[in-house]
């Protein structure tokens, strides 16, 4: 897995308009092959808003790889 951290400006009058994931998605995804998994919030401002993420993003060939050992019996 990869993980790829973007941070935005806490601006307390008015919402962040962000865009910068959609890039950096597009990147990973068509130019280096990865899978877009999903993102996890990791740090929030003092009035609760997001101010940085982790966009996660996986090889597809990890998929077979990550099986759980039950399932191969």
């Amino acid at each position: 897995m990869e993980f790829v951290r973007l941070k935005y400006a806490n601006n307390k009058l008015i919402n962040a308009d962000i865009k910068e994931h959609r890039d950096v998605i597009n990147e990973y995804v068509e130019k280096k092959g990865f899978e877009y998994v999903g993102f996890v919030p990791t740090l929030f401002g003092p009035n609760g808003k997001t101010l940085e993420i982790d966009l996660i993003f996986k090889k597809p060939a990890e998929k077979a790889e990550s099986k759980p050992k039950h399932a191969e019996k």
